[in-house]
């Protein structure tokens, strides 16, 4: 039986794309964790949407650091 190879290119677009999962999957898991329906957050201006709002900022920012450590590594490189 053969192991699964993944090549690298591809596991970079992955890498790459993974940032535009991250708005979704932020509201998804504080809509989840929080035991808030999503139409409370829809609704208004209240302060979840800010809370999700700097959540992702922050997903972002882990997102760099790691995406800058990754390009430096050799996991990445071809």
């Amino acid at each position: 039986m053969k192991a699964i190879t993944v090549h690298r290119p591809t596991l970079k677009v992955i890498w790459k794309l993974l940032v535009f999962a991250f708005f979704p999957l932020t509201l998804w898991l504080y809509s989840v964790i929080g035991d808030i329906p999503f139409a409370i957050i829809d609704s208004g201006v209240n302060y979840h949407k800010w809370i999700i709002f700097f959540i992702y900022l922050g997903c972002l920012a882990v997102w760099f650091y790691f995406d800058r450590a990754l390009a430096h590594s050799s996991f990445f490189r071809s």
